[in-house]
């Protein structure tokens, strides 16, 4: 048997057992030059000076345990637990990751809310071709013309109170909303809204969909502009109709209607009459009994696609369809604080076809929310509901009464809408249909 003393081995041995202390928690068996006598024992006589050299410690080779023996087992519990720190690292990078991410959504949306940009100025119909023109001015006979010069208002405007007489008025936005089928591009619901953000008033005025537009495509009927120009024509269709370009539009199928009415709860609604309509062909079944309901999307969207048992058709429709507004509105309006603003953003970016991005439509929303019910009007256009031409039925516009109804209601200038800013095509004292750019297509 070899002992310490030098020896090949015996520096081999001590090299394993500076190994062992370097990787136990305990001194199980610490080398001599670092263990010490307990105070209450008597010294060693190799103490008095200076520690024991490992060479100099008369320990057999053989009874020197394995590295393996100073490793203590890990219990069963954390050995069993051993992957879940990882996993919880990852659950935390990725939920730190997804609050950052809505964080910097938020502030997104906070810095980039903003209004629509506004039209510049009213429209100006082309008159140039007037070869077969009529004559769209007011029948006034010499004998009963004033011909009193105006007298000069020579009072010297004050600078304070002065209001504007040209340009836009402050505050006041103005958009297109067009409902279609998932199918087809007719629009077949056609509303124009003037938003007031300083008096919080809305209005919003339908425009029949079998109305004449004055329109160089084939199909003269409104709710056709969309399918014959896509949304370049329809605009510009729209600014010789209603005198101006709106700051925006939004067209909305039915999907997204009914993913509206669903993110909102559904609407309660009186049914005012019992309604009974099968279409196979558009796979239209709609069946309501009087009284209230609560509709989700899919009722709400079939009753307002509801015509045939009105006896004026689309313009009862139409009346429908406001009512029906109106009550949603009203609603939404009673319960501002529940309302699931960001669920109905997300429907109306991802699912509506609009000229409004994410910033504009947050503003939008949030000035709508502001609004009390009983600020916001529904009217129709006045018009020959029942009119024929070229043998085919159409809504003729009412012309005076159309100006009319737009200076009250949709001008966001301070000027009057005229003639010379439409190109309407209707009905003169005579009876003749006629346009006021001079020119009928």
């Amino acid at each position: 048997m070899k002992f310490f003393g030098g020896s090949k081995n015996s520096k081999h041995a001590a090299g394993h057992i500076q190994e062992a202390a370097e990787h136990r928690p305990g001194p199980v068996y610490e080398p001599a030059e670092t263990r010490w006598p307990e105070p209450d024992m008597p010294a060693s006589p190799l103490d008095e000076t200076r520690p024991v050299p490992v060479d100099e410690v008369n320990v057999p080779v053989d009874d020197i345990p394995d590295v393996e023996d100073f490793v203590p087992e890990e219990p069963r519990d954390k050995r069993e637990e051993k992957g879940f720190p990882t996993w919880g690292k990852i659950a935390i990078v990725v939920v730190s990751v997804l609050l950052i991410l809505t964080l910097l959504l938020f502030v997104w949306v906070l810095t980039h809310r903003r209004p629509p940009e506004k039209t510049p100025g009213l429209n100006t119909v082309d008159t140039s071709d007037t070869s077969d023109a009529e004559d769209t001015s007011q029948n006034t006979s010499p004998d009963t013309q004033d011909t009193t010069p105006p007298t000069e208002d020579t009072t010297p405007p004050t600078e304070d109170t002065a209001t504007p007489t040209t340009g836009r008025r402050e505050n006041v936005y103005t958009f297109l909303v067009l409902g279609k089928d998932k199918v087809g591009s007719n629009t077949d619901a056609i509303m124009v809204a003037m938003l007031d953000t300083e008096n919080y008033t809305l209005n919003v005025v339908s425009i029949p969909r079998d109305t004449y537009a004055n329109t160089t495509y084939k199909n003269k009927r409104i709710n056709s502009l969309y399918g014959s120009g896509g949304v370049d024509g329809l605009m510009d269709n729209m600014a010789n109709f209603i005198g101006y370009r709106p700051d925006g539009y939004a067209i909305v199928d039915l999907d997204a209607f009914m993913k509206l009415i669903n993110a909102i709860g559904g609407v309660d609604y009186y049914v005012p009459r019992n309604i009974d309509y099968d279409d196979p062909y558009q796979d239209l079944h709609i069946h309501f009994k009087k009284g209230m309901t609560h509709m989700t999307g899919q009722k709400a969207m079939e009753y307002i696609r509801f015509r045939k048992g009105y006896a004026d058709a689309d313009i009862g429709r139409i009346d429908a369809q406001h009512e029906f507004l109106m009550t949603a509105a009203k609603q939404i309006l009673a319960n501002k604080s529940n309302v699931p603003l960001t669920t109905l953003i997300d429907i109306v970016v991802n699912d509506v076809k609009t000229s409004l991005d994410l910033g504009q439509c947050t503003w939008l929303a949030g000035e709508l929310l502001k609004m009390d019910a009983e600020n916001i009007q529904f009217v129709t256009m006045p018009g020959n509901y029942n009119d024929y031409y070229n043998g085919r039925n159409y809504v003729t516009v009412d012309i005076d009464g159309w100006l009319e109804m737009l200076n009250t209601y949709l001008n966001p200038f301070y000027q009057q809408i005229t003639t010379a800013n439409v190109d309407l095509a209707g009905r003169n004292e005579s009876g003749k249909m006629i346009a006021t750019s001079g020119k009928l297509h």
